[in-house]
């Protein structure tokens, strides 16, 4: 089985509440729903939020959607979806940032072509980065990822909960995704900013946004 586990919270420091903010009509977290719903069933999406009372509105938006969430660590993320996958387990995961409301879901149907071959522990996309900011994903092996001690874990490395993989690259079977549209890898369709919300608004009004996901793979550990 394979869930996804989209990572949000509402204590932004660049751009506070983003994830609710709407953008083309909807909020940000329910357009990233809706494209990871496009390979993963809705019952298997798990929205990863934090247990402090700032993210107590985005846990309510989201279980209005009919969507599960899990509350866990504000700042130890990695500790979080340990616990996430605790509470619903698989056999692997997709990880996904709240601020990617255009990701093109052919990236996690590609990713999907793996979960059958016992030599991988991670399919990526940003290892080297080759796709835009918010078209990036991450496709974990659950047993691998439990097997982490977090207690051996930097600081760094509880924030990004794969930046430990990507620092022991030797360690781990690390399967990258790289675009053929790498041009395109120093644009950004991420919300980080105010000022991105309104430029991807002007961008999805005018009607000419167009990405299709154009890949090749690559093992690279």
């Amino acid at each position: 089985m394979i869930r996804a586990f989209i990572q949000a919270r509402l204590s932004s420091a660049r751009f506070p509440g983003k994830v609710l903010a709407p953008l083309n009509g909807a909020p940000i977290i329910a357009q990233v729903i809706s494209r990871v719903g496009q390979v993963v069933e809705r019952n298997r999406i798990v929205v990863a939020t934090s247990d402090k009372q700032s993210d107590d509105p985005l846990a309510c938006y989201v279980e209005q959607l009919g969507i599960c969430v899990y509350r866990g660590s504000l700042n130890d993320v990695f500790r979080r979806f340990q616990s996430c996958l605790e509470a619903y387990p698989c056999d692997w995961f997709f990880r996904v940032c709240a601020d990617s409301p255009l990701l093109d879901s052919g990236i996690l149907q590609r990713m999907l072509d793996y979960v059958e071959d016992p030599a991988i522990d991670l399919v990526t996309n940003v290892w080297p980065r080759t796709y835009p900011k918010g078209q990036s994903a991450e496709m974990i092996r659950s047993s691998r990822f439990a097997q982490i001690d977090p207690e051996l874990l930097s600081a760094e490395e509880r924030e990004h909960i794969t930046k430990f993989y990507y620092n022991h690259g030797h360690e781990f079977r690390i399967l990258n995704l790289e675009s053929e549209n790498s041009a395109l890898a120093h644009q950004s369709f991420a919300v980080d900013t105010f000022e991105d919300l309104e430029r991807l608004e002007r961008v999805l009004r005018g009607g000419n946004f167009v990405y299709e996901d154009r890949a090749k793979y690559g093992t690279t550990s």
